[in-house]
């Protein structure tokens, strides 16, 4: 099965309170945020859009990528795009 975007944030600016953040990204960056579905686990992804820097961690569930992602880049559910399965 190939993996499928479950949710994405096509342009998201870490905000500055965002304590887990990757040290290669300053408060500010933009990056892309997508949640794929491989057939077994959810995959964040995250890909700076200025720059060279990308991100991936696989979840065993969709509630599990979103807090990570919260963790690391700081949305909340709301920010969001669902794309498909859920």
């Amino acid at each position: 099965m190939p993996s499928m975007v479950v949710k994405q944030i096509r342009s998201w600016q870490i905000p500055q309170n965002v304590p887990n953040r990757p040290a290669e990204l300053p408060p500010g960056t933009t990056v892309r945020l997508a949640i794929e579905f491989d057939g077994h686990g959810y995959c964040l992804l995250a890909n700076e859009l200025d720059g060279d820097y990308t991100f991936s961690e696989w979840n065993p569930s969709l509630k599990t990528a979103e807090a990570e992602a919260t963790r690391f880049f700081g949305p909340t559910s709301k920010d969001w795009e669902t794309m498909g399965l859920q």
